[in-house]
């Protein structure tokens, strides 16, 4: 008996591991922009980080690489939301997000701003400190304390991008959000039970016997 135990047991724990992975990333074809304008790739300025994998740098015109034909520098004060929507099926557990930008992004999940921009800061290059455009001012932004904030359905990832020193601007940014896979607490529940009879089983044979 205890050996069956301990083999359901273990494929319980298996199943509890089982993940389903959404992914959020820059590109012209899943970011959307208030600016009136569509969002597109863009060649990013040769100073900047070159684009996370996964995702491109985007903009709503061509405002990164100075050489780039039909360049355009955005007036200081420009303040553009870019925003991505995502389903989840569950609760999230776990997650990261990986964000750069020139000069500077807020970032903000279901209305709350889980990221500040760096306003008023120092821009030598897009911002001093995160969230900048270079690697050293990548924010790494573990999610896991914001689980509370996600939703199990349509979700919204915002991120408010600052011209606040002239010359390029962009965002990039790229995450990964884990939540349990589909059925995999109903494979438990059917575990827990398979356990609950063969126990009952065990017991009913040794007063028999």
């Amino acid at each position: 008996m205890f050996k069956k135990l301990a083999l359901l047991a273990l494929a319980s724990s298996f199943m509890l591991t089982a993940k389903a992975d959404t992914i959020v990333s820059s590109s012209a074809t899943n970011t959307t922009n208030n600016s009136g304008f569509a969002t597109q790739n863009i060649a990013p300025n040769p100073q900047w980080a070159p684009a996370l994998p996964g995702s491109n740098w985007v903009s709503y015109a061509v405002t990164g690489d100075p050489s780039a034909p039909g360049y355009t520098v955005l007036p200081n004060g420009t303040a553009a939301i870019f925003t991505q929507t995502f389903t989840l099926g569950a609760p999230v557990e776990n997650g990261f997000l990986n964000v750069l930008a020139d000069d500077t992004t807020s970032v903000i999940l279901n209305g709350t701003t889980i990221f500040a921009a760096n306003l008023g800061g120092s821009y030598p290059t897009c911002s001093n400190i995160p969230i900048g455009c270079l690697t050293s001012t990548e924010a790494s932004i573990n999610l896991t304390p914001y689980i509370g904030l996600f939703t199990t359905g349509v979700n919204t990832l915002s991120f408010q991008v600052y011209q606040e020193n002239n010359v390029s601007y962009g965002l990039d940014y790229y995450g990964d959000i884990n939540t349990p896979e589909p059925g995999t607490l109903a494979m438990l529940g059917i575990g827990l039970v398979g356990l609950f009879l063969m126990g009952r089983r065990e017991v009913a044979g040794t007063f028999a016997s």
